[in-house]
């Protein structure tokens, strides 16, 4: 078949005479579409999920929240969810230098009791989902790169868990509380307002108490007095062998090993500068014969004062013999700095030194700095950084520093 340079220009606009006639019945049709229901001057005539369009819809996340609200005003029940996902990065170390993970925690609470008054009985319950995000999750660097102390208290792996569930109740109008369950005795004693990694500084010697060998989540009860309003007294007891993934209700009967402590208070207002608590922590934990771990016994002298409206200084000491958790002594001290590089925002710089119980190893300093950014109502973005002097299981190094990125969204 032979075709000729004049049929072949000819079908080229026999074709574009054919794409014109039906790009005009479109028109056509468009606008009797258009007669029918006018478009209003300088609507969005694109589709739906234009990038336009698409950004229009983006809103904070509180809707969910505001439906807990609603629920709580009307069943005295509060619902809560938190999601934080953490990266770290070491820069060196004899092992592996990075860790991801994430930790899903679902809150909650119901004043049965006295709601709207200082004398409430409330059921607390959480549970909590850690989950590894990679070859390893950031609570196992610090044993990879030679560190004494953690680069962040929890952030490890393990399965969905019952963490908490417990009965707290106050009386006498709040002079007197108790509280009985299953419960984390981390929070009961020895703490400082700037201790989280979900939120605050990440490194353990900040973010927990490494002097004290805490058990996990067990069987505890425990009672507060409060003499005056500005004065209290804690005291309890906790199964020595509290293990967050186990029960162990039948153990704590059975076994016998417990962990005590007891702890003095004042919490003053100060004229120009604001609240602060002064706190001195006593403990005692038995010897677990199963665990094969040893007794051991200590002390905790702690503060948090505010400083004016926009900074919070901590510091605290922990002694112990150190035959539960390989350390003596550790110092800490540090501030939070409201509203830096943007409103809700928060600058934290501490520092810590560390003493192992072995004499062979060095004492382990680290400075620690990060800065929070209140993205949304219900987002934070955390980058941070730790430098780790003398870190007292890796002898070859001088100084490792480990980088962190962190998000938290929460309702």
């Amino acid at each position: 078949m032979t075709l000729s340079l004049g049929g072949v220009i000819r079908s080229f606009v026999n074709s574009g005479l054919c794409v014109a006639c039906l790009a005009g019945t479109a028109t056509v049709a468009s606008g009797q579409e258009a007669a029918k229901e006018p478009v209003p001057p300088g609507a969005n005539v694109f589709a739906p999920t234009n990038i336009e369009q698409e950004l229009e819809q983006i809103r904070p996340g509180v809707l969910i929240k505001r439906r807990f609200d609603e629920f709580a005003q009307k069943t005295n029940i509060r619902l809560g969810l938190a999601h934080t996902m953490l990266f770290q990065q070491a820069s060196g170390g004899p092992g592996r230098r990075r860790g991801a993970s994430g930790d899903l925690d679902i809150l909650a609470k119901w004043t049965a009791i006295g709601a709207g008054t200082k004398d409430t009985g409330i059921l607390a319950f959480s549970s909590e989902y850690r989950y590894q995000i990679g070859d390893m999750p950031p609570g196992s660097l610090g044993s990879e790169i030679g560190t004494l102390v953690p680069t962040t208290n929890s952030f490890s792996e393990r399965p969905i868990i019952v963490k908490e569930l417990y009965w707290d109740q106050r009386l006498f109008e709040d002079r007197f509380r108790f509280a009985l369950g299953r419960i984390d005795p981390e929070n009961l004693f020895g703490s400082h307002r700037l201790q989280s990694a979900n939120t605050f500084f990440l490194n353990k010697a900040f973010s927990g108490n490494v002097a004290v060998p805490y058990p996990g989540p067990g069987l505890t009860g425990a009672a507060q007095v409060k003499p005056t309003q500005w004065s209290f007294i804690t005291a309890g007891i906790t199964d020595a062998n509290g293990k967050a993934t186990v029960g162990n209700f039948e153990g704590f009967f059975d076994d016998d090993e417990f962990m005590y402590f007891v702890e003095g208070g004042l919490t003053p207002t100060l004229d120009g500068l604001g609240q602060g608590r002064y706190k001195l922590s006593l403990w005692h934990i038995d010897e677990r014969d199963d665990a094969g771990k040893p007794s051991d016994v200590g002390f905790t002298l702690a503060m948090d004062q505010d400083l004016g409206e926009s900074f919070l200084a901590f510091a605290r000491y922990g002694h112990a013999e150190g035959d539960a958790t390989g350390i003596t002594d550790s110092v800490q001290g540090g501030v939070g700095i409201k509203d830096v590089l943007g409103k809700e925002n928060l600058l934290g710089i501490a520092a810590a030194w560390t003493k192992p119980k072995d004499d062979e190893k060095r004492d382990e300093k680290v400075v620690e700095l990060f800065q929070r950014f209140q993205a949304t109502e219900t987002t934070q973005i955390t980058v941070g950084v730790e430098a780790i002097f003398d870190p007292s299981n890796a002898p070859d190094d001088d100084v490792i520093c480990v980088f962190s990125a962190r998000l938290r969204l929460s309702f």
